[in-house]
């Protein structure tokens, strides 16, 4: 069964509710969870392979502090994806994956980041959930 491109990437479940995403939660760079699940230098494969996945594109904020916690180069890639830790893992656990000779999970070297960026993530979440698109969340307008 193929998920045909047409049909819409269902973001809901408790795996699209916000509330999931705490100031525990540890994330890992989609780059490591690429190498992680075996896909090696794919850039990208991983998202097109699990759409359903909750990913989240680092704003020059959140890379700024990335490189100064030495998650990525400073002079890292255009794009940095942030993915939930857990998700890999339970893809890794997956029929697809687990008995891959491939699997890395040691790559994934997962992070808690500063409440400021969580927060953020909780808003894209909650935005791509009530059917956004993938573009970042235009700030609130104030009240």
């Amino acid at each position: 069964w193929k998920l045909k491109v047409s049909e819409p990437v269902r973001r809901d479940g408790p795996k699209w509710d916000p509330s999931r995403l705490t100031e525990t939660t540890t994330f890992v760079l989609g780059s490591r969870a690429n190498k992680a699940l075996g896909m090696g230098g794919t850039r990208g494969r991983l998202y097109i392979k699990h759409p359903h996945l909750f990913k989240y594109a680092a704003d020059p904020q959140d890379k700024h502090w990335l490189a100064e916690q030495q998650h990525m180069r400073a002079t890292g890639g255009k794009m940095a994806y942030l993915l939930i830790e857990e998700d890999i893992r339970d893809l890794a656990a997956s029929e697809d994956y687990r008995d891959s000779v491939d699997l890395r999970l040691e790559e994934l070297k997962p992070f808690i980041p500063p409440a400021w960026m969580t927060e953020k993530m909780q808003k894209h979440m909650e935005t791509l959930r009530r059917g956004g698109g993938d573009a970042p969340a235009p700030e609130d307008p104030p009240e």
